[in-house]
């Protein structure tokens, strides 16, 4: 029996891929055109990775469903810093967050309920991935000699990055100041490298590759880089599907 999958079709997919998230389950992205009688049979290929990541994403999505600990620090590794919170139970409608001290954000409000704090931190993330990633590719557009009409921060689900060439925008998870800065770097250069080479060709690897000699490493590492993200950041809402 197969697990329960969905099916992608991507215009710049060359080779069919498994990928595994808390939000979608197991996704398999195919080319155009792609005989998707076929799936099984590649499924049944790959199952023993599919079921340990379907494994491991179910021991997450139960951590993130369960967990209501406050955080008592935020660091933002790909920066080098560290934020400490200071939680405060206030009779009032929301959560308030100051950053009172350089380093201490002050969190105060109905504090004892995640559902209103976790998108507070998340709101703050968005802001501290605007402030510190958009100079970052800028950076690194201008070492790459290429140009775009805008960048884009948000906290994605599925996606570290991605590039659209009808927008020219290139767009970031805030959730990449949680990982290792060299890893941080490399999902930049990744969708920087893709306003010359929109697909995943030999050209556009060789172009990742110039700039980033140990690529093959880089990418087997970002596979399992969403556990660098603190819980609170997709903790999912009680009673949400």
């Amino acid at each position: 029996m197969h697990p329960e999958y969905t099916v992608r079709e991507s215009a710049r997919a060359k080779h069919v891929r498994f990928k595994v998230s808390i939000p979608d389950g197991l996704v398999v992205v195919i080319p155009l055109g792609f005989d998707r009688r076929r799936i099984p049979e590649l499924i049944d290929e790959k199952r023993g990775w599919i079921e340990r990541a379907l494994r491991q994403v179910e021991v997450h999505r139960a951590a993130m469903e369960m967990s209501d600990e406050r955080p008592e620090t935020i660091e933002l590794t790909a920066i080098g810093r560290t934020w400490q919170l200071e939680w405060v139970d206030a009779v009032r409608s929301t959560i308030v967050a100051d950053e009172i001290e350089p380093a201490v954000i002050r969190l105060s409000g109905p504090i004892d309920d995640p559902d209103m704090w976790c998108p507070v931190l998340r709101r703050w993330l968005v802001e501290r991935g605007r402030e510190h990633l958009i100079p970052w590719a800028e950076q690194l557009a201008a070492e790459l000699g290429v140009s775009y009409r805008r960048i884009s921060v948000r906290c994605q689900k599925t996606r570290w990055g991605s590039y659209s060439t009808k927008t020219g925008t290139v767009s970031l998870n805030a959730q990449l100041l949680f990982l290792p800065e060299h890893l941080a770097r490399f999902v930049l250069l990744h969708e920087l490298c893709h306003v010359r080479h929109p697909d995943h060709s030999s050209a556009f690897w060789k172009l990742v590759s110039s700039y980033e000699p140990d690529v093959d490493r880089l990418r087997v590492d970002l596979r399992t880089a969403w556990r660098c993200v603190p819980f609170w950041v997709s903790r999912l809402r009680r009673g949400a599907a």
